[in-house]
């Protein structure tokens, strides 16, 4: 991941937990087509609402299916899992080029890993694992899934928070077969004028609030992230491992 790389993965950690406080490679996953620039908006107070409640509504189903791709150093990397949000932990299959590599647990805190070739059940033991700090700036995927983790919370976000942060309509779409309306957010509200472009996240979701979808800047790329509905328990695995135990982990400014 080159120095670049890693800013924009910041940027996107960083705009994500703002929002949470707040109530190289080619593209991958494609963000989808852009709005007209005189059709991007400010969010109205009804679609801040909605935004507000995205984390919450995955706190509240408990565990999502989750499904990642993107293009790390000109390969097609992929992971497939699942997000309990009760437990705040995630298990998940990385692979690369279609080819199965990893397993990988994590909680947004450690990230413990071995390798695998298939899903299976999640685990209930780390045994045979080897666990670290999950840190947003060593990778596309630590990064995919630092912000997978931070889209839960056990209640809504603050609307008018939201729309002080920049967050933007850009166009109304389709996830699958749900209709959805796409929003950028936050964004830089540095000028008069919130840019759709410095958003980190853009989020895919539905009249209820779920979203079915989410995009990932990492760096000039965009990571996509399927988001549905599933039943899967995921154990708390992590719960217990203190991530100040671990020297901090060497990053990756290629």
């Amino acid at each position: 991941m080159t120095r670049r790389q890693v800013a924009g993965a910041l940027v996107a950690v960083t705009l994500l937990l703002t929002a949470a406080c707040s109530g190289g490679g080619d593209a991958a996953g494609a963000a989808g087509p852009a709005a007209p620039e005189s059709a991007v908006r400010p969010v109205t107070v009804a679609e801040s609402e909605r935004l507000a409640s995205v984390r919450f509504r995955n706190f509240d189903a408990g565990s999502r299916k989750v499904t990642a791709t993107y293009t790390d150093q000109g390969h097609a990397v992929a992971l497939e899992g699942w997000y309990d949000y009760t437990t705040h932990t995630g298990y998940g299959l990385v692979s690369a080029d279609g080819v199965p590599s990893d397993q990988v647990v994590w909680d947004g805190r450690v990230l413990a890993t071995r390798a695998g070739d298939h899903l299976g059940e999640p685990v209930t033991s780390l045994d045979g694992w080897q666990a670290g700090k999950l840190d947003a700036r060593t990778s596309p995927l630590a990064v995919v899934l630092t912000v997978l983790a931070g889209l839960g919370a056990d209640r809504p976000e603050n609307p008018l928070l939201i729309r002080q942060g920049g967050a933007l309509w850009l166009r109304e779409d389709t996830a699958g077969e749900q209709e959805v309306t796409v929003f950028a957010g936050p964004t830089d509200r540095q000028t008069d004028r919130a840019d759709p472009d410095t958003a980190g996240i853009h989020y895919w979701v539905d009249q209820s609030g779920v979203a079915h979808r989410v995009d990932v800047r990492l760096g000039e790329q965009w990571a996509e992230v399927t988001l549905e509905d599933a039943t899967q328990t995921v154990p708390a695995v992590l719960k217990d491992v203190d991530p100040s135990a671990f020297p901090a982990t060497p990053r990756n400014d290629g």
